[in-house]
């Protein structure tokens, strides 16, 4: 997948998140609500203006709406998506069907790799 698209799954998935449709996101970021379609579906790249307009509607930091960890030395994967949180990647588990979830570590030797169940909503 490539990285336009990781963004595109990521923004789509913090705006579902807040209850936002694609219309309330972008009248608050000041963008079209098509311009936001393209986004979401990884057909445009964003401009950097973008990228802060948009975390500041969603109040979260643009290294957030990357989809990038603040310590790169823990990260989650489902499948080849990647994922700075346990919540997002079990979100994304949940919505693949899958019931497990691995978790990476930056250890001295390499990355250390756990698979972990996916937890029960509440």
């Amino acid at each position: 997948m490539r990285a336009i698209q990781r963004f595109g799954k990521q923004l789509q998935r913090l705006r579902v998140r807040r209850d936002l449709t694609q219309e309330q996101l972008a009248v608050t970021a000041g963008l079209s609500r098509t311009f936001l379609t393209r986004l979401e579906l990884g057909q445009h790249d964003p401009s950097l203006s973008t990228l802060v307009r948009l975390a500041k509607a969603l109040r979260i930091s643009v290294t957030e709406l990357l989809g990038e960890s603040v310590s790169a030395s823990q990260w989650w994967q489902v499948g080849e998506d990647r994922f700075a949180t346990r919540e997002e990647a079990e979100d994304q588990a949940r919505a693949m069907s899958e019931m497990f979830i691995l978790r990476f570590q930056n250890k001295p030797g390499g990355p250390a790799r756990r698979l972990l169940p996916v937890r029960e909503t509440k």
